[in-house]
């Protein structure tokens, strides 16, 4: 079996799996995890690969790495007010247009 990096290509989420041939079992992060938050989406689906990324896969690795769970809500949170941000002026720069 071979550890890898899969991109669910209709959500749009990574995962790190383990495959062999056709057989793929995912090791983290786990698929309904955002779901059990009830986060609506892009935000759900930005948060899922930031745990991706930062190698947050597991329960304990959530429990090891504390701190770096908090960073992961953090930089996700980030993003969406990066977007709330942009809205903002978009809306700021339609208005000020005759």
């Amino acid at each position: 079996m071979e550890r890898t990096n899969w991109k669910d290509t209709l959500t749009g989420r990574w995962y790190v799996v383990l495959e062999d041939g056709d057989a793929r079992m995912v090791i983290g992060p786990p698929e309904e995890l955002v779901g059990r938050l009830e986060l609506p989406e892009p935000f759900a689906t930005s948060l899922h690969n930031i745990l991706h990324r930062r190698g947050i896969l597991t329960y304990q690795d959530a429990t090891r790495r504390n701190q770096e769970l908090t960073g992961a809500l953090q930089e996700a949170l980030n993003l969406d007010a990066q977007r709330l941000h942009e809205a903002f002026y978009h809306l700021q720069k339609e208005e000020v247009l005759p």
